[in-house]
């Protein structure tokens, strides 16, 4: 008897499989999303970009594009993306979503309440790409662009923040989350732009938009953008790109950066007197030099290394100084993370300062430890000069 009831659960539990199971032929797969307001009405604009899988399959050919754009009017992202549903024949699935991008006038005027559904309803993956498309719509950002090698504009969008170096940010909804609901820190995202050249338009992923807390208060530019994530080392795992800047005259050289090692430490004096150490180590590569030398003997060669070493450190410095003094004076917003980081080190002396610590912020002083080691130098002992 025992055995007849087991194998009727068994037999109950596979006929039924996975109740919430959804076929692929009942999904519509949405690869991107975008978020405007409207200006005449103040309501949100969500445009999807939904994945047509007949034009992508390798079986039969069609003459379709390889995804279908929809764009509806709401009060809510909740309403927005259940209004979406009457708009096409499938049901909106989010789970593959690659990107989200906001407006300026929407990041402006805050995200935390605009995003709350995606956390509430965990449709919407916490890891997927968030950005500000600057001086354009959202919607126009997940167009197919003609610089685009991939059928699907989400594809190649993913493909942007996947690739990103450190004149460039990408962050995920996770870390916007966490950067915007902790004390001591604010988020930086991505900055989308569209370049017009001729008749064409090339999408490009550059700089930094600064927020306060959830709202949008301003842009750093790629230089400035490289220097914060030097500080911050978010963008570990990524391309950590390269670094130009002239030497005699007209001639510049490019290091390739190949390692970055960066530690915050913070000073505390007189129990109100703080201050950060921001110590920062770049191991790179000679990758050009314009310059023509001609060393006679390997004391030379080091010396050229000594002092292209010195340069690149005083070139990173001024840049630290440029981004670092844009946020005190101008945004007024720890972007860094350095009240976290006080309160980690010496949660003492943050719990008297985090009530105040903007201001704190505004006047905290830093001292840049600044190190370059070059260790291929790849250097030609010859001159390339041609002969008379």
């Amino acid at each position: 008897m025992r055995k007849l009831i087991m194998i009727l659960v068994i037999s109950v539990l596979v006929l039924a499989g996975c109740w919430d199971v959804q076929e692929l032929t009942e999904i519509g797969i949405v690869t991107a999303m975008a978020i405007d307001i409207d200006e005449n009405t103040g309501e949100y604009i969500l445009t999807s970009q939904y994945l047509r899988p007949s034009a992508e399959s390798t079986f039969t050919s069609s003459q379709d594009e390889s995804f279908l754009i929809v764009a509806v009017k709401g009060r809510t992202i909740s309403e927005l993306m259940r209004k979406a549903n009457h708009k096409i024949d499938r049901k909106a699935f989010y789970a593959h979503n690659k990107v989200i991008v906001v407006s300026e006038q929407v990041a402006k005027e805050g995200l935390i309440s605009l995003f709350e559904t995606f956390q509430r309803e965990q449709e919407v993956r916490s890891y997927v790409w968030v950005a500000v498309a600057q001086e354009t719509s959202a919607a126009a950002i997940i167009e197919k662009q003609h610089n685009s090698i991939s059928k699907l504009p989400a594809n190649f969008l993913y493909s942007l923040f996947d690739n990103a170096e450190y004149d460039a940010v990408a962050d995920n909804l996770l870390t916007f989350y966490k950067d915007a609901l902790e004390m001591g820190s604010n988020p930086v995202l991505g900055v989308l732009t569209l370049e017009k050249e001729e008749s064409k338009k090339n999408l490009h992923l550059s700089g930094g938009a600064v927020f306060k807390k959830d709202k949008l208060v301003g842009f750093i530019s790629n230089e400035e953008t490289m220097a914060y994530n030097w500080i911050t080392n978010k963008n570990e795992n990524s391309q950590i790109g390269a670094l130009t800047f002239p030497y005699k005259e007209n001639d510049y050289i490019t290091l390739n950066l190949t390692e970055l090692k960066s530690k915050i430490v913070p000073n505390v004096t007189n129990k109100s007197d703080i201050s950060f150490t921001i110590k920062i180590k770049h191991t790179v590569e000679i990758a050009e030099q314009q310059a023509i030398n001609n060393f006679s003997q390997k004391k030379d060669v080091i010396q050229f290394i000594e002092e292209i070493e010195k340069i690149a450190e005083s070139e990173i410095e001024n840049k630290l100084v440029k981004v670092l003094s844009r946020a005190q004076k101008e945004f007024q917003t720890d972007i860094f993370g350095f009240g976290d980081i006080l309160n980690k080190k010496n949660p003492v002396v943050w719990n008297q300062v985090k009530k105040n610590w903007e201001t704190e912020f505004i006047n905290a002083s830093f001292d840049l430890d600044v190190e370059v080691e070059i260790l291929n130098s790849g250097l030609i002992q010859g001159s390339l000069e041609p002969k008379q």
